[in-house]
């Protein structure tokens, strides 16, 4: 006997491979289509709710070929590339001024703690089946601590990270919360949650102790973050599904650059009110090279890019994005800068401020590169072999 809040209509008639029923059931989150899965290690996303309204998160099934972004995934990736532009808007006053050094690498730091989140958010998403009021509140908790980081940009460009350290705190202490409770699956997915759960814990009281007492231990910090991902896929595995991963990638990477298109409309406001015409020559420059990162980045398709067969292989993919999302946000930031030169809102000299440009779309354009064109397969489906050389032969 099934037990819910509200009603439940049942379809069996609709049988796929793999899956037993189609379930339609409305609870307090609202309407919901769930379905029941055959198989060994894969539980009943239909369960019964609780008496919290709250539902066990299950392991998804890896070939769910209908799987898509959902709507709180959607929602949160905006919130993200919201911040991601904000910081990038807050560095080019810092590189307006010569400061670079400083502004670079407080950019990266930031950068790295927006970036990284969103990315263990993403995968835990795509790993887990739970659409409940308490992983809503969790997300909404992560969404409420990117926006205190990138509120707090312009004091980590001053040489204080405080106020940021606390947003990535406050993020990371959502996500051991639902890692924890995916740890509960059991099987291999579980044992990798709590690998999450328990690292991700132990490095968020590093980061406090680094920010009071040991500021040298940043860079050390940053190489545990990157290596438990690795470690939890090698004791266990997350039911990751390469399509879907590549999806989410795909559109934050589309509203990323879409804050180059808010810098080319800045530009020609900016040539029509200080009557500089060269500014419509930076908005339309500004759009045609934001039109071909875009270009580059979905030349091939990147779920040929992950071999599921390597637990590496989408790790490397992720970590190849830092340099793609920074690149790209700091691109916005470096038109902005070209626009105050010809402006003469600051007092740059002309090689200093094409290095600000030339320098982030060097680095975006390789990353893309190097995203779209990572295997064989994906290549020869868009640039035919030729047939002479070793590589097509």
């Amino acid at each position: 006997m099934r037990v819910g809040f509200g009603w439940e209509a049942t379809n069996n008639a609709a049988k796929t491979k793999g899956w037993a029923h189609t379930h339609f059931q409305f609870d307090p989150v609202g309407w919901r289509q769930t379905q029941t899965l055959k198989g060994p290690n894969m539980s009943s996303l239909s369960e019964p709710i609780g008496r919290l309204y709250l539902r066990p998160m299950h392991p998804r099934a890896p070939g769910d070929k209908a799987r898509a972004a959902s709507a709180v995934e959607l929602f949160s990736d905006l919130v993200f590339a919201t911040a991601i532009l904000f910081a990038g808007s807050q560095i080019h006053h810092v590189l307006g001024q010569g400061n670079f050094g400083h502004g670079v690498v407080s950019y990266l730091l930031v950068m790295f703690f927006i970036w990284w989140t969103w990315v263990n958010f993403a995968w835990l998403s795509s790993s887990f089946e739970v659409d409940d009021w308490l992983y809503r509140s969790l997300a909404a908790i992560q969404m409420l601590g990117v926006l205190v980081v990138a509120g707090g940009v312009e004091q980590t460009f001053g040489g204080t990270v405080n106020v940021a350290l606390i947003g990535y705190i406050t993020i990371r202490a959502a996500q051991i919360g639902q890692w924890a409770r995916a740890s509960r699956c059991g099987g291999p997915a579980g044992r990798a949650a709590l690998i999450y759960a328990v690292g991700i814990a132990v490095l968020a009281v590093l980061w406090v102790v680094c920010a009071l007492w040991v500021p040298f231990l940043a860079l050390p910090l940053v190489v545990g973050e990157l290596a438990v991902p690795i470690i939890a896929e090698r004791i266990g595995h997350t039911p990751w599904y390469a399509p879907h991963i590549t999806e989410r990638y795909g559109l934050l990477t589309l509203i990323v650059l879409g804050g180059s298109l808010r810098a080319a409309a800045i530009a020609v406001s900016r040539a029509l009110g200080d009557h500089v015409p060269a500014l419509f020559g930076v908005a339309v420059l500004s759009v045609l090279v934001a039109g071909g990162m875009w270009w580059i980045y979905f030349w091939a398709p990147h779920r040929d890019v992950i071999n599921p067969k390597r637990y590496l292989s989408p790790l490397k993919y992720g970590y190849l994005h830092y340099f793609i999302f920074a690149a790209a946000g700091a691109f916005a930031a470096a038109v902005e800068v070209i626009i105050d030169l010809l402006a003469h809102d600051n007092y740059l000299m002309e090689h200093q401020a094409g290095l600000t440009l030339s320098i982030p779309v060097g680095v975006c354009g390789g990353g893309l590169a190097c995203g779209a064109s990572g295997t064989r397969a994906a290549s020869s489906e868009y640039f035919p072999a030729c047939g002479r050389c070793a590589y097509c032969a």
